[in-house]
């Protein structure tokens, strides 16, 4: 009588379609009791967001994030503080989106792309010989554990609610024997573009992913991925292989172009062995994502850096780290001087040489002088000269 109830409950209130939104950018860390808690945090909120954004576990290993990771403050845009009566201390932070995305192409890594397939999991768990399918509504822990794993990896997960038409549109052995056509059509009401299907036993379980939407699962004859796990974490273990598949095949490359770029000149390198001192020293800088030689002319050598910070760190950075050096400063008034006087004797030697008629000056082109303007600026890039003295 209960059971009947609580369907005809269901059938009046109406379903609930939702799926786990996963916000890439934000993420909670617990707290250790150590005086740099806060400090350790950040660094692995950071290394939390680049994963679910990458879709990489292994991110952290890339010498680029490691340098970035000693700057994490850089990249916190918001944060709060949260208190458990049963859990430690935690902290809840959000990372700056156009930063981090930026730090993934100085790094070359891709990054998975969204918006993310959304995946309809069923849960057959199976305890004293007997089967039972695990609805959203139930809150049971094996959903939990499954949405805290999909949550850190970024991966958007859905559970069929178990009202009426659920329990009536499919049954038991349909799940357990991976029959693609009633999962078909009891997972088609929620539209998912993929459907996960796990069976538990205790402190094992098998699963299988279907990478269709529910129109063309019972025709596909592609073959579905399919795995088995085992021990304490073996739900979490499932979400990162699924979600590792879905990484690797719908990945995408952000390109090479990075905005926090700086060329800097260095005169007085007047031997081979001073010019690799100075280009590994460049690399090994925590400022510095990437050094590409330009020019060598004599002893002087040019460089693009890419940053991941501004140029002011880089500079403080790098005169710090080898004395030796120091950074010649811009003249840029007098050249200006300079460049008007040399143009304002060419100006007049033209008008004393040729004579212009004033229908031929009417005849000529406009040009638009900020355009101009505009152009000799992207054309010239901004060069920090630095001197290396000898001593």
């Amino acid at each position: 009588m209960l059971r009947i109830l609580c369907l005809l409950m269901c059938m009046v209130t109406g379903p609930v379609f939702a799926k786990q939104q996963n916000d890439l950018y934000h993420t909670e860390v617990q707290l250790t009791g150590s005086d740099k808690a806060e400090n350790i945090a950040k660094q692995e909120g950071l290394v939390n967001v680049l994963i679910k954004v990458s879709g990489q576990t292994d991110i952290a290993q890339n010498e680029v994030i490691k340098k970035a990771l000693t700057q994490s403050d850089r990249y916190v845009t918001q944060m709060s503080f949260v208190e458990y009566d049963d859990a430690p201390r935690a902290m809840k932070l959000g990372y700056n989106s156009k930063m981090v995305l930026n730090l993934l192409t100085q790094s070359e890594q891709s990054v998975w792309e969204t918006p993310r397939k959304s995946v309809l999991v069923w849960i057959v768990n199976e305890y004293n010989y007997q089967r039972s399918i695990i609805w959203e509504q139930s809150n049971n822990s094996l959903i939990t554990r499954i949405k805290e794993a999909a949550n850190e990896r970024g991966l958007p997960v859905m559970f069929p609610v178990g009202d009426f038409d659920d329990v009536t549109s499919i049954e038991i052995p349909d799940l357990w024997g991976n029959f693609k056509k009633p999962i078909a059509d009891a997972s088609e009401r929620y539209n998912p573009q993929a459907i996960l299907v796990v069976k538990v036993r205790g402190n094992s379980s098998s699963w299988t992913l279907f990478d269709t939407t529910p129109q063309y699962l019972p025709t596909t004859s592609t073959k579905p991925l399919e795995g088995r796990e085992s021990g304490a974490v073996q739900l979490a273990d499932m979400v990162n292989n699924v979600s590792d598949y879905f990484a690797k095949k719908y990945t995408k490359n952000l390109g090479a172009v990075v905005s926090q770029s700086e060329m800097i000149s260095i005169e007085g390198v007047h031997s081979t062995r001073a010019f690799f001192t100075i280009e590994k020293q460049l690399k090994q800088l925590n400022s510095v994502a990437s050094v590409q030689v330009d020019t060598i002319q004599g002893n002087k050598v040019t460089y693009t850096l890419n940053l991941l910070g501004d140029f002011e760190q880089f500079n403080q950075e790098l005169l710090s780290k080898n004395k030796a050096l120091s950074l010649i400063p811009e003249v840029i008034e007098e050249d200006k001087a300079i460049e008007n006087a040399e143009l304002d004797v060419n100006d007049a030697a033209i008008e004393q040489v040729t004579p212009v008629a004033e229908e031929q000056i009417m005849e000529e082109p406009i040009i638009d002088e900020s355009e101009t303007t505009e152009q000799s600026e992207e054309i010239t890039p901004v060069i920090h000269a630095y001197q290396l003295s000898s001593k």
